[in-house]
Parts: C-alpha cells; structure tokens; sequence
C-alpha cells in the first residue's frame, strides 16, 4: 500500500508542474485495487471499454493483468480531470486506451492528447496532456554494477562512483533511470532508446528537435521523473 505521507507529497510534486505545463494525472494505489478485486472486479470493469475488456481477458499472468487494469484507470482518471477543466464530461467506457505500433499508450477518441503511464507496485501513474509527456516511477533497489555499466553513461558513472554510500548511489541511479525511461517515452521510443548515450544528469537536454526538461523527485522508497517540454517550446 502507498503511505499516506508519500501519496501526499506525490500529489503536492504533481499539482506544482501544473503550474509548468497544462497536465493532468492520477496516482492509484495498485495494493488497495489488488484488494478490492479479490472481493469483486465490477467497479474497474464497468469503466473498460468493450475492446478493452476482450484486451483484459487475454492476460494469463495476474501481475500483468493488474498493471494493465490499473494504467487504463489512471489514464481515465486523469482524462475526466482533464474534462473536467475543459467542462467537458465523457463516458469513460466509451474510451478506448490502446497500445499503438510502438508500444506507447494511447486514446483512440483523442488523438490530440498524449499519454504517459507508469507503475512499479505499489505506485501506478496516469498523465495525460496536449504536449509530449513522459513519466516514470520506481522503486528502490539495489542497482546491479552490470545494469550501471550496460546502460549509463560516462559522466553519470563517475558521478554514481562518488556516491558517498550505497543508499545513495542506488537512489541515484534510480533517478537517473527513471529519467532515461521518462525520456524514452516522450519520444515515444521505449527500449528501442540506446540509454548509454542517453545522458541525465543536467535538468535540460535536447535531443533531435525536442527541448526536454527534467524533473525528479525522491521518496522514501521511491524516485519518480518527467520529462517536459522545455517552457521556451512554448513561446
């Protein structure tokens, strides 16, 4: 389960970026959705679309099956907030959140939206917005030298070899992970990235033609990061 104090300061770093970039999201706690679907699945299936729902009954392993569920409801709770702001309302089973050709989400009635989501249990993010987004949350661990070396690059290694403990090497290279991951989502490439050229240390990058603006934060036992459109893109 997501502690309250974490879910609180989650939400505060999510509100603060609104006032960055137009956006909306949803965290859901993928513990209590766990519980609630041992007892009964009508409550999230009555929010599946029909092409959603044939998707579901596919899964064969219960982990990807509840990942999957909990991204589709996130994703729908940020488009109602999303909506909701534009006064607008939509019948949320009428909404198809589908994988495309690339494997990054999307909403196949609104073409004009991005999608980003993300889990890492017990934490499943939705972010939906008009500009490219991408998001991503995981947990702490202890980051393997072989992961470090495969996928980091030159400057990030040598920063993480100054770590002055374990702890905080792994916490930062969990960071600079989850912005690797974020990155590759907004540019909607996914693994087909080569993150050891990917370089994250500075807060700004660019890459290609996108401008793209960092922002990470760390909890207990979390990290989490975005990547933004720089602000200039918007002028």
């Amino acid at each position: 389960m997501i502690s309250q104090e974490i879910e609180h300061l989650i939400e505060l770093n999510m509100e603060s970026l609104k006032n960055y970039i137009d956006l909306n999201y949803a965290l859901v706690d993928m513990g209590k959705i766990h519980e609630k679907l041992q007892i009964s699945d009508s409550q999230y299936l009555s929010l599946l679309s029909e092409r959603e729902v044939e998707y579901l009954e596919e899964f064969k392993i219960y982990k990807k099956k509840l990942q999957w569920l909990c991204g589709r409801y996130a994703v729908k709770k940020a488009l109602f907030k999303y909506k909701i702001f534009k006064k607008s309302i939509v019948d949320l089973n009428s909404v198809d959140v589908l994988k495309g050709a690339d494997s990054a989400p999307y909403i196949h009635q609104y073409p004009n939206i991005n999608v980003s989501i993300t889990h890492s249990f017990p934490y499943c993010i939705g972010v939906v917005s008009e500009n490219n987004i991408g998001v991503d949350v995981e947990k702490i661990f202890k980051v393997e030298n072989s992961l470090i070396n495969f996928f980091f690059s030159d400057r990030e290694k040598s920063i993480l070899s100054k770590g002055t403990t374990l702890h905080e090497r792994n916490v930062q290279a969990i960071k600079y992970w989850t912005r690797k991951e974020a990155i590759s989502k907004f540019l909607r490439l996914g693994m087909n990235m080569d993150f050891k050229k990917l370089d994250t240390v500075d807060d700004e990058l660019q890459i290609g033609d996108y401008k793209i603006k960092l922002f990470s934060f760390v909890y207990k036992d979390c990290c989490l990061s975005l990547a933004l459109p720089c602000s200039e893109s918007f002028k």
